[in-house]
C-alpha cells in the first residue's frame, strides 16, 4: 500500500480526508470478492442499506490492509486513535442509491474497493457520487449570502478513502453501470489524544 495523494481540508466547518490508495490489484480483488460474498449472505433484500446483520467484517483478516490505514490516517489528520470500529461491505447495483442519512457514531470511513459509474456532470448526470450535506440546511442547494453550496459531491474511485465526521449527513446519486460497486464503510469512536486545540483551528482549505 502506498497513498498516491491526498487531501484534508474544512468542509462545512469540518475536516475531511479524501485520499487515493495503491493497494496490489491482487488483493484488492480478493477484497472485492470477499464482500460480494458477505453480500450475499448478509443481504436477502438486496439493497444498500438493508444489511440484516451487525456483524463486523473488520474482524476478517482480508480486509486488514484496509482496517490498518483507516487507523492510520486518524491518528495522523485527526490526532485520535481509534478506540472502536464497526464495518459493512456496500453493495450497489445499478440504479440504486444511498438514501440521506447520519450515523451515530465519531467518524465514518468509506474505501472504494471498485465501482465502474459513467457520471457527467455538464450533462446533470451524477451518477455514483457521493454527497456530503452542510448541517445547515439538508435539502437543496440554494444558499444564503455569505454561505457556499450546502452539498460536496465526490466522485469515488478504486482504493479511494473518505473519511468525515458521522454527524455529517450523506448520501449517494443513482448508480449507472452495469458491474456493481463494491465499497467498505465504518463507523469510528475515537479516543482524543490531546487534539483539541490543533482540531478546533483548521488551517487548511474550505474546499475539496
Amino acid at each position: 500500500m502506498r497513498p498516491s495523494r491526498s487531501v484534508t481540508k474544512e468542509l462545512f466547518g469540518a475536516r475531511v480526508y479524501v485520499g487515493m490508495h495503491s493497494f496490489d490489484p491482487e488483493l484488492m480483488t480478493t477484497m472485492c470478492i470477499q464482500a460480494l460474498t458477505l453480500h450475499e449472505h448478509t443481504n436477502l433484500h438486496g439493497m444498500p442499506w438493508s444489511r440484516g446483520t451487525r456483524e463486523s467484517l473488520h474482524l476478517l483478516p482480508a480486509f486488514d490492509p484496509v482496517i490498518r490505514l483507516i487507523e492510520s490516517v486518524v491518528a495522523q489528520e485527526y490526532g485520535c486513535s481509534v478506540s472502536e470500529m464497526t464495518g459493512r461491505e456496500v453493495v450497489v447495483k445499478r440504479g440504486q442509491c444511498l438514501p440521506l442519512h447520519c450515523e451515530d457514531a465519531d467518524l465514518s470511513a468509506v474505501f472504494i474497493l471498485s465501482t465502474q459509474a459513467q457520471p457527467d456532470p455538464s450533462r446533470s448526470d451524477y451518477s455514483g457520487a457521493f454527497v456530503l450535506v452542510n448541517p445547515s440546511g439538508p435539502f437543496g442547494f440554494k444558499n444564503l449570502p455569505w454561505e457556499g453550496l450546502r452539498s460536496e459531491l465526490i466522485y469515488p474511485a478504486s482504493g479511494m478513502l473518505l473519511i468525515f465526521p458521522s454527524y455529517l449527513a450523506h448520501h449517494t446519486h443513482p448508480y449507472n453501470a452495469e458491474e456493481p460497486a463494491v465499497e467498505l464503510h465504518f463507523e469510528l469512536r475515537v479516543a482524543d489524544n490531546h487534539a483539541n486545540q490543533r482540531l478546533r483551528q483548521p488551517s487548511f482549505p474550505r474546499s475539496l
